[in-house]
């Protein structure tokens, strides 16, 4: 009965007109908030809807690092390109002959790691042999000289190693590219045994 008796027209217009205030006029609020109307950092994870807020468009390019990346998810076929060769044996005569090669194809400019690496015996006597890792024919700066200088002492089970390792100073350009291990006899009969070539491509961003 008193609730009635205090239930008016004027009332109950005030009660709508202020809940129309409180729940059409937050709306209203909340669709015109600007960037300007946040503070700077006071905008959490928790306040943005799960895998609906943060897009790429709204990350600075190259502004992530590695403890925000899971790198098992990313393809590395568009940075990283492999090859390689092992032959079993490589009887280099008067001109370079590749005793190992490796061939790439690049969808874009990439510097190039080779590693090449062979054991040298001789057949019959003393030989002397040199060997070098080329990119497209064009020799790297440095070369391997494996030989024996007065006597035959190797054999196809106790070799004479040796290793080159070269990283082009430049990125090579998009298309296809052969690396090889190649070897020329200098004096004797020499032999090449298990000439290994590896190639890595680094594509970069």
């Amino acid at each position: 009965m008193r609730i009635r008796e205090h239930l008016s027209y004027a009332n109950v217009a005030a009660t709508l007109a202020l809940v129309g205030v409180i729940g059409g006029g937050g709306a209203y609020a909340a669709s015109k908030i600007g960037s300007s109307d946040i503070r700077n950092g006071s905008i959490r994870s928790a306040d943005l809807k799960n895998k609906k807020a943060v897009r790429g468009i709204d990350v600075k390019p190259n502004a992530l690092g590695g403890r925000q990346i899971k790198e098992r998810s990313l393809d590395l076929s568009s940075l990283v390109a492999v090859a390689g060769d092992e032959p079993v044996g490589c009887n280099p005569g008067p001109a370079f002959d590749a005793c190992a090669e490796a061939a790439l194809e690049l969808e874009r400019p990439a510097q190039l790691l080779a590693i090449a690496t062979g054991g040298h015996r001789s057949e019959g006597g003393p030989s002397k042999a040199v060997c070098q890792v080329r990119v497209d024919g064009a020799p790297s700066a440095l070369s391997a000289a494996p030989g024996e200088e007065a006597s035959d002492n190797t054999s196809i089970s106790a070799t004479d190693g040796f290793a080159r390792t070269i990283v082009t100073p430049q990125r090579v350009a998009a298309g296809r590219h052969l690396v090889s291990l190649a070897c020329q006899e200098l004096s004797g009969d020499a032999r090449i045994e298990n000439p290994t070539l590896a190639v890595l491509a680094v594509r970069g961003g």
